[in-house]
C-alpha cells in the first residue's frame, strides 16, 4: 500500500472515530451504535483532503444535522468547532 493510501486510511479512521465519539449529534454513542455516521465519513474525508475552508465543512455538517437528521437546535458554533476539529485531523 502506498504512503498516500495509508494516510488516507488513517484519516478515514480518525474521521470515523471523531464522528462517533465526539460529534454524535443524535447521541448514538450512548446506545453502543457504531455505524450510524459511516455514510458521512467518505464525503468528509474528501473535503478534508481537498482542503476546504472551515466554513465549507461547517456548512456541510450543518446540512447533515438539519436536513438529513432533521435536527435544528444545534447552534452554529457546534458546526464550526466540529469542522475545525476535523480539519486538524488532516495534519495527523
Amino acid at each position: 500500500m502506498s504512503q498516500n493510501n495509508e494516510q488516507a486510511m488513517d484519516l478515514y479512521d480518525h474521521v470515523y472515530t471523531y464522528l462517533h465519539e465526539t460529534w454524535d449529534p443524535i447521541g448514538v454513542k450512548a446506545f453502543g451504535e457504531n455505524g450510524e455516521y459511516a455514510s458521512y465519513t467518505d464525503d468528509i474525508v474528501l473535503m478534508i483532503i481537498r482542503k476546504v475552508s472551515i466554513n465549507q465543512l461547517a456548512n456541510h455538517l450543518q446540512k447533515l444535522v438539519e436536513e438529513t437528521m432533521g435536527l435544528e437546535w444545534y447552534p452554529r458554533n457546534f458546526h464550526v468547532e466540529s469542522a475545525y476539529d476535523l480539519l486538524v485531523l488532516r495534519g495527523k
